[in-house]
């Protein structure tokens, strides 16, 4: 399917629901009188649907319905030029794009063996430290247990 034809399918369908949309309108706005009766019967009570409210209950139904269908214009004619730019993961991205850091990155961003800073952990026998020139921030929370190298976690701000 061609790009024309999809928006075609899409207003077509559109245009089905904007004449559904009008005749549940008139279909509502008919019964109006009939739901009231049905409260009065419920409730024991005597409504008395005036005029003013008659229009009143009209104008909220067809209010609704006008929101309906800008938030369906709005879904169906996103620009895609909206999300330019943005790279999606693929798979996870619903639970977040985050991903753990490649060594090439880590070569960028942290020091390795000889560099001063505070020492995060080990990577192929080269000790990984967070430089002090870093513009960083040097936070760091410690989480593990008191035995010695069991459950060590290190954590950055």
């Amino acid at each position: 399917m061609t790009k024309n034809e999809i928006i075609m399918i899409k207003k077509i369908c559109f245009y089905i629901f904007l004449f559904f949309c009008l005749i549940l309108n008139i279909v509502l706005d008919i019964n109006v009188k009939n739901y009231i009766e049905i409260l009065n019967i419920c409730f024991g009570k005597d409504i008395v649907l005036t005029t003013n409210l008659y229009m009143v209950i009209c104008s909220i139904i067809a209010l609704i319905s006008v929101f309906i269908i800008i938030d369906i214009l709005l879904v169906l004619f996103k620009k895609q030029s909206e999300n330019k730019g943005i790279n999606f993961k693929t798979e996870d991205g619903t639970y977040g794009t985050s991903n753990w850091m490649n060594e090439t990155e880590l070569k960028e961003v942290l020091g390795i063996n000889d560099i001063p800073g505070i020492i995060l952990g080990k990577l192929n026998g080269d000790i990984i430290k967070l430089p002090f020139d870093s513009y960083f921030n040097k936070n760091i929370a410690v989480f593990g247990s008191s035995r010695k190298y069991e459950n060590n976690f290190i954590s950055t701000n």
